[in-house]
């Protein structure tokens, strides 16, 4: 699954617009660490929001390396923010998730950060396949390679982060192969699909037709990872005996365990081709956490 959900809505081929991406994405990234190193705060884990401001402070050299490249080149960068139509969609998405999160643990924002690091990077390369610009599409692909940078560092600090968060005799999930992988992953996704599908006859039963269409799409898509038959579609008015208290809740938990599953197998991989796979499950889990959130997200206090 491509890490992207659509590619940039333009072709870029001028250096004046590549580097008003850039500083807005760099922008966007130092305030994003910033929150989450507040936040890391109020939980009282020093070490990773030192990590945030780490990154913090290396993102804010970044803008003031992006505007010292773009005078360097005759480039002169507007004011405000004209570019952010164009950052992806799926990279400040995923940032509100997280930070909407009330149990957010280190290594789930470091998860996340890594994940918007690739996105950063498949952005970028998007930009130098697609320009017809040689100075573009060289300057997009040194962009692109600063990111994967950022992704290893931030890599290191989830190792970390997994390991202070490991208690008593519990062992880091290793898997030896590809293949052995896909074969938990098929269990995974099979598991989740029915329990989705059966959210989503809940969900009919009550009358909420389009949260059942939600819920259905997404355990069609878990099955369709799992290789098996997809569930059948509920029916308006059918009955169920019992359920979850709260079907929205149990289909995000249930999501959440997949994709923090998929993670920690990353973070204990010694494989560079498991670690590769585990990503881009974890990346899928992730893409239907974010689909959950926008199809039911609580209504927000009225102020006066």
């Amino acid at each position: 699954m491509p890490l992207l959900r659509q590619e940039p809505p333009a072709r870029i081929d001028s250096l004046d617009d590549l580097l008003g991406i850039a500083m807005a994405l760099e922008t966007e990234a130092v305030r994003r660490y910033a929150q989450l190193a507040e936040v890391m705060d109020r939980r009282g884990d020093a070490a990773t929001a030192a990590t945030f401001r780490t990154l913090m402070a290396e993102e804010g050299a970044h803008v003031t390396a992006v505007d010292r490249w773009a005078a360097d080149l005759g480039c002169t960068l507007p004011g405000g923010t004209p570019f952010d139509w164009l950052l992806p969609p799926d990279i400040a998405e995923s940032w509100d998730d997280l930070l909407d999160r009330t149990r957010l643990t280190p290594y789930q924002a470091l998860s996340l950060a890594v994940v918007n690091e690739q996105r950063a990077f498949a952005f970028y390369s998007h930009i130098a396949a697609a320009t017809a610009d040689p100075a573009v599409r060289r300057h997009a692909e040194a962009l692109a390679q600063e990111e994967l940078n950022h992704a290893a560092l931030l890599r290191r600090e989830r190792r970390r982060a997994y390991h202070r968060g490991a208690t008593g005799t519990q062992k880091p999930e290793r898997i030896a192969s590809p293949a052995a992988l896909d074969h938990l992953a098929r269990t995974l996704f099979a598991a989740a699909a029915a329990g989705h599908a059966a959210l989503a006859r809940q969900l009919a039963a009550a009358g909420d037709a389009e949260g059942a269409a939600v819920l259905a799409a997404i355990a069609a898509a878990e099955a369709a990872e799992a290789g098996t038959v997809p569930p059948a579609p509920p029916a308006d008015g059918s009955r169920t005996d019992g359920g979850a208290a709260d079907p929205w809740m149990a289909a995000a938990a249930a999501v959440e365990t997949l994709a923090e599953r998929f993670a920690d197998i990353a973070a204990a991989a010694t494989d560079e081709a498991v670690l590769t796979r585990a990503l881009a499950l974890q990346e899928s889990a992730t893409r239907h956490l974010v689909r959950l959130s926008g199809a039911h997200s609580p209504p927000r206090p009225s102020t006066p």
